[in-house]
């Protein structure tokens, strides 16, 4: 009989983390924050910034905070455009990464808004949005349409398998649910990084608000907010279709001292 077979000592060294806390998110972000601007699609990139260029434009808008900011990679190029742009973000590595990139180089976009599932952090959010901005100034909302796939969600995918210059391989899969109304998205998400014989599995999961146009509409509104525009993505001439868009993008106005609005053009 053949003996146990031992293990090779070239065996990858695995180790795992999970949790339902902002502390996941923390660590997720940690891992993948080095190589997160290699994901963006640059044609999606390309689209946002000609989107947001000529919305700022035909609004007079000079300047603007970008919040969840991220790594800075949007608001880097308009930057460039002459803009000036203050970045927020809670992941204190996505915000070295962004500095890396000004240093290189010499407004809720992406689903953030979404992660606010509670009615009073949703308050507070708009709330901080209206001293952030100047009387007359905008806000715009970037926000998932889950009216296109809600009914018919596919909650187990693959959301990315990427390899860096160096060599790392970056693994995203997605097991998602809803809960019996469908007002909330759990996004569930298993993150493997390997680098060399080192391999990283992280699980994180977090709540989505599921917002309809009616909802967030009305939600504006309570706040002193008018509605502007509404678009189907941060692609220009993207118009908003219920079933078929990708994203629900609001554009609303601040009122000013006196809760009057400036006219748009």
């Amino acid at each position: 009989m053949r003996g146990r077979r031992r293990s090779s000592a070239s065996s990858s060294r695995v180790r795992f983390s999970g949790a339902s806390s902002g502390a996941a998110h923390r660590q997720w972000y940690r891992a993948i924050a080095d190589h997160y601007d290699g994901f963006a699609n640059p044609v999606w990139m390309g689209r946002t910034e000609v989107f947001l260029d000529r919305l700022f434009r035909r609004h007079g808008i000079g300047n603007a905070v970008d919040v969840a900011c991220g790594t800075f990679a949007i608001d880097l190029r308009l930057a460039k455009r002459g803009y000036e742009i203050v970045g927020r973000d809670l992941s204190p590595d996505m915000i070295r990464v962004g500095r890396r990139a000004l240093r290189m180089a010499g407004l809720c976009l992406g689903t953030a808004f979404n992660y606010l599932a509670e009615p009073r952090d949703v308050r507070l959010a708009l709330r901080s949005f209206r001293h952030l901005l100047r009387p007359g100034g905008l806000l715009v909302l970037d926000l998932t349409n889950f009216d296109a796939f809600i009914d018919r969600p596919m909650n187990v995918r693959t959301e990315m398998d990427y390899r860096t210059s160096d060599g790392t391989r970056i693994g995203i899969f997605g097991f998602n649910d809803q809960n019996p109304s469908k007002t909330v998205h759990i996004a569930r998400f298993l993150t493997v990084v390997q680098r060399g014989r080192d391999i990283r599995i992280g699980f994180d999961e977090a709540p989505l608000k599921v917002w309809r146009k009616e909802g967030i509409a009305r939600a504006l509104a309570r706040e002193g907010f008018r509605l502007v525009e509404w678009w189907g993505d941060l692609r220009v001439g993207s118009q908003y279709r219920r079933k078929t868009s990708p994203r629900l993008v609001v554009v609303a106005c601040a009122p000013d001292r006196t809760g009057k609005f400036r006219e748009t053009p």
